[in-house]
């Protein structure tokens, strides 16, 4: 038996995708696919100890095996932990793959004590940085097409961390009529996402551009309930802009400070281009800071008080 977990959706599917056309490889199996949440738990435990009708042996593939965690998820209303028991110790010639859409297993439960002592247990684990740029890259040969380190880089920087979202987006680059992507391509082409827009809401921050930040900020408002999700990508920026500007000060040209941050030259021509000090900056970090501090102490009104910080700081501080 196995159980393979991931935060990302497409990494978990591709992982079981491999191992169940290895297994098919060899020998032929009847693939069955259940739910934890959606399936009665009995009838799982009927097929696995039951012949398929051409006497194949069985591969279950059984997801939402959330049991592994201490999440509140609803399982289906016939679901036991005996009946889980008695699927882990069958002893039949059928392969078991228990699968989780998720990111970690709670080492304090005994049913996880259990599965690491009899199950083989793989996490597959998000992909590191260069690998998402290698992946976008060979994608995009593999489909007769080029693209640079750079505009890579910008492709991962500019998409949520999913490689399903990814490759959907790479594909419909891929599709375009012509061998060479460009950066123009992709900022034309490429779905705005809110990460992205965080670079622009930062940078309308830092320059005091108070009725279009007021403006994307209240967008934001409408489609997101997380504010500190947006308070914590917006101070992750504007250091970001501190930290260009402190390399400058430093006398290294645009090429070098992409070079060190490995950020997208665009990315760091807007921050080279905004004209304020470096303790001006910082004071817009402490207020972000101050800020989150009061959203998670629950003293700071994210209604009304955090729109007041934000146009007092860009309008009375320095006088724009």
């Amino acid at each position: 038996m196995y159980f393979i977990y991931s935060e990302d959706y497409f990494l978990l599917t591709k992982t079981i995708n491999k191992l169940v056309k290895g297994f098919i490889s060899e020998k032929q199996y009847e693939v069955e696919n259940y739910s934890l949440i959606y399936n009665d738990i009995s009838d799982i435990y009927t097929s696995l100890t039951t012949y398929s009708l051409f006497d194949e042996s069985k591969i279950l593939i059984i997801s939402d095996a959330w049991f592994a965690t201490e999440e509140k998820i609803s399982l289906h209303r016939n679901y036991t932990e005996e009946a889980l028991y008695k699927i882990l110790q069958s002893k039949t010639d059928n392969i078991v793959i228990f699968t989780l859409n998720n990111d970690k297993l709670s080492k304090r439960l005994k049913i996880v004590k259990y599965l690491e002592e009899n199950l083989e247990i793989t996490q597959v684990k998000p992909m590191q940085e260069i690998e998402i740029i290698n992946y976008i890259k060979a994608f995009f040969q593999k489909n007769n097409k080029s693209i640079s380190d750079q505009d890579a880089r910008f492709i991962s920087e500019s998409i949520p961390k999913d490689m399903q979202t990814l490759t959907n987006e790479i594909n419909k680059l891929s599709h375009l009529e012509k061998e060479i992507i460009s950066f123009e391509d992709i900022t034309v082409n490429l779905t705005k996402y809110i990460e992205n827009d965080i670079f622009e809401l930062a940078n309308l921050f830092v320059n005091n551009k108070t009725k279009d930040f007021l403006t994307l900020y209240k967008d934001y408002l409408l489609l997101n309930d997380d504010i500190s999700k947006l308070i914590a990508l917006l101070s992750s920026t504007v250091v970001f802009f501190r930290d260009v500007n402190i390399l400058k000060k430093q006398g290294l040209k645009s090429d070098q400070i992409v070079s060190i941050t490995k950020a997208h030259p665009y990315r760091v021509k807007i921050a080279l281009g905004n004209k304020l000090k470096i303790n001006q900056l910082n004071d817009k970090i402490k207020l972000l800071y101050n800020i989150q501090q009061g959203l998670l102490n629950s003293t700071m009104d994210k209604e009304n008080i955090v729109e007041y910080k934000f146009i007092k700081n860009m309008e009375e501080k320095y006088g724009n």
